[in-house]
């Protein structure tokens, strides 16, 4: 069977498959209780069903061999990576360039969770980012998928705009001190909040914190609702796709792995 690499810039969409949810457990009355905190950055993964597949095939071992030599062809400026879905959440399996400083077997990030959760159903072309040093990236990213639409894993594209955007400004700068007007229509991009951390708990402990935040009662004051609510904030973003981010957030709210299963049926049962 013939493969491909689907990538358009204006998306086509799909409905997301079922699937992509644990498996509930039944409800439970234990009392909530404090757990120890996970100490493994090698989480398992809950299965993604027939919109992430667990055989990446000839494609993605052609894609690995091509993404590093493909970024070298692109300059110091650009950064290539490629996740493997079938290897969640350590998900890189071929980088080029070190723009963000990851590494083959480096986790996927949570933005990119948020978007398998969706369905990975829409490409991402030409959206900024901002790095914590204020370098700004222009990003993309593509989902890679076989003839029948299943996704095998996405490749990210990042370009350093830092040194255009200085040569812009001093362009700029010399344009307004002789009084010439900057006709120039420039339509903002579409910016994200993302990061790039380097094990599994940065992941789900960045998650968390904002959904907290998002939330806006700290864990202490919480009644239940507050914790649905956070739930519901990490269901919603994909968290949960990586299994053992029950225990992280049961410890992180006070309460056991088994009532948070309960709160994601509550979830499940009543979606917004």
């Amino acid at each position: 069977m013939s493969k491909k690499l689907t990538s358009t810039v204006s998306a086509t969409r799909r409905e997301p498959s079922e699937g992509l949810s644990p498996a509930p457990l039944p409800h439970s009355d234990i009392e909530p209780t404090e757990l120890a905190p996970a100490t493994s950055d090698e989480l398992s993964v809950v299965p993604l069903a027939a919109t992430v597949a667990r055989g990446s095939g000839e494609l993605m071992a052609g894609l690995r061999e091509i993404v590093p030599l493909l970024a070298r062809v692109m300059g110091a400026h650009c950064e290539i990576v490629l996740h493997d879905f079938s290897k969640l959440p350590n998900s890189i399996v071929a980088i080029g360039g070190s723009l963000t400083h990851r590494e083959v077997g480096d986790p996927i990030n949570s933005f990119a969770l948020e978007k398998i959760r969706a369905g990975a159903n829409e490409d991402l072309i030409n959206y900024r980012v901002e790095l914590d040093d204020g370098r700004m990236l222009q990003s993309s990213t593509i989902f890679v998928r076989e003839d029948d639409g299943t996704t095998l894993g996405c490749i990210c594209v990042n370009l350093d705009m830092s040194h255009v955007a200085l040569l812009r400004n001093a362009v700029s700068a010399v344009a307004t001190a002789l009084g010439v007007v900057d006709h120039e229509d420039i339509q903002p991009d579409r910016k994200v909040h993302e990061t790039f951390p380097k094990t599994v708990d940065e992941v789900m402990a960045e998650s968390v914190s904002e959904a907290i935040r998002d939330v806006g009662v700290g864990p202490a004051l919480m009644h239940k609702r507050h914790k649905v609510e956070v739930v519901r904030v990490l269901e919603r973003r994909g968290l949960f796709l990586v299994r053992d981010a029950v225990d992280y957030v049961a410890r992180e709210l006070g309460v056991t792995r088994f009532t948070i299963y309960n709160y994601l049926n509550e979830v499940r049962e009543r979606p917004e």
